[in-house]
């Protein structure tokens, strides 16, 4: 991304770790399938796409403002400042956080344990420790540790959740929702606090020195945090919508092989991550020392790694789509009209680059947060007209479109703002990456 190696070596490596976890993460999508029954695993999908739809939300928009302030701080050697904002981040999404699993797990309790209630419980247990997860990976990638961030969410979490599975069904414990959501809330758990753990030990030495905070200070980070709480919790609201519309219309075995399509999609959508990890920190520093030429170049680069990486991932997850539904089951393989109007989506989306990431990084959360509005929007409008003629078609179709719009809505808006170009259809060019 920028104009030494670092930036493609960092990318490369992010994308590495995420398609080692997305053939772990698809794996364990296949090992559930089979252990469970299909309604069985409809409703994994159900409360897995719950606690990811609502996840933001728990960070408390702390997982994307360090974005912003962890890169400036680190780049201008303000030690105690980065030191500050870590602990107070930290305290503002474990209090608060803990606080609001309380109350939703004492109204879960009163609707009862039986059907919604109990995936209301679980959800509610798990989005504090999902929430910090969010927050911590987005401190160790806004300070360039790419693989502390990625590894132990994506590699060590999967494992651990297919591992205890495993060992559970061997040992004649029937996989039920309740201890599929232990079993997902204690690996979450775990890898929390080996992230914290390891995060806590690497900041002592590269940022050393007080850690005094001023109510000027906790003010700032509130103010930019908490508008980022709405944007990133209605962007994944928004990429959720449409599991969460089939939950409610359609039989949950529609949901599972819907839920299974877009998982054989998912290398494709982890492209867009891979490079949301190098690029987010890159515009930064590029705002940090003023360059904004460099700030455009960077943008352009970002758009053309991130769409040409995705064309290929979503080619290749096609021309592989009978065989990766297939692994799920013979019912499964219904889910091949899904993915290709899903892969077009992806490659629609993908036309946007980073763009999401450099609204953060300029302070136009408000109008990202219209954007994300507009696209959640679209999609449930879409979805409830759709998935009730089309079924999980529908839900696709309504995908797909939202993702279009929100290409066009970030493009136009960080034009009209910033004089800053998104889209770039040429190949990338590695020398300048």
């Amino acid at each position: 991304m920028s104009s030494s190696p670092e930036g493609p070596v960092q990318a490369a490596t992010a994308l590495a770790i995420r398609v080692a976890g997305a053939a772990l993460v698809f794996g364990l999508q296949v090992l559930l399938a089979r252990l469970l029954p299909e309604d069985g695993y409809g409703g994994f999908v159900t409360l897995w796409t719950w606690m990811l739809a609502l996840g933001s939300f728990a960070a408390l928009g702390f997982a994307e403002s360090s974005v912003r302030f962890v890169p400036r701080y680190h780049e201008r050697g303000r030690g105690a400042a980065l030191r500050s904002y870590w602990r107070f981040g930290l305290l503002v999404v474990m209090g608060t956080g803990g606080a609001l699993a309380a109350i939703a797990a004492m109204l879960a309790l009163g609707i009862g344990l039986d059907g919604p209630g109990m995936t209301v419980l679980l959800v509610a247990l798990g989005l504090p420790v999902l929430g910090l997860e969010y927050y911590l990976e987005g401190v160790a990638r806004s300070l360039g540790w790419f693989r502390l961030a990625a590894v132990p969410v994506y590699i060590l979490r999967p494992v651990l959740i297919g591992t205890t599975c495993i060992l559970l069904s061997a040992g004649g414990v029937a996989l039920t929702l309740p201890v599929i959501g232990a079993v997902l809330i204690g690996s979450m758990g775990l890898v929390a606090l080996l992230m914290l753990l390891m995060l806590a030990r690497q900041l002592r030495g590269a940022a050393a020195g007080s850690t005094v905070t001023t109510v000027q200070q906790r003010r700032l980070w509130l103010r930019v945090s908490l508008p980022l709480l709405l944007l990133s919790g209605l962007d994944d609201l928004a990429s959720y919508a449409d599991v969460l519309v089939l939950s409610l219309l359609v039989e949950p075995d529609v949901v599972g092989v819907y839920f299974a399509a877009v998982r054989a999609l998912a290398l494709a959508g982890f492209v867009a991550y891979a490079m949301a990890l190098v690029s987010g920190r890159r515009f930064a520093l590029d705002l940090a020392v003023a360059d904004r030429r460099a700030l455009q170049s960077n943008m352009l680069q970002s758009t053309r790694l991130t769409l040409w990486a995705t064309i290929v991932a979503v080619g290749l997850a096609l021309l592989a789509g009978p065989l990766l539904l297939g692994a799920f089951g013979e019912a499964f393989v219904a889910g091949q009209g899904v993915m290709a109007i899903m892969g077009a989506g992806l490659v629609l989306r993908a036309m946007s680059g980073q763009a999401g990431e450099a609204l953060i990084v300029l302070g136009r959360q408000r109008e990202g947060l219209l954007v994300s509005f507009g696209v959640l929007v679209v999609t449930l409008a879409l979805s409830f007209v759709l998935v009730p003629e089309l079924g999980a078609e529908g839900a696709a179709i309504a995908s797909a479109t939202a993702m279009a719009c929100r290409t066009a809505a970030l493009a136009m808006l960080l034009w009209r703002s910033d004089r800053l170009r998104v889209l770039s259809f040429g190949l990338p060019s590695l020398s300048r990456a």
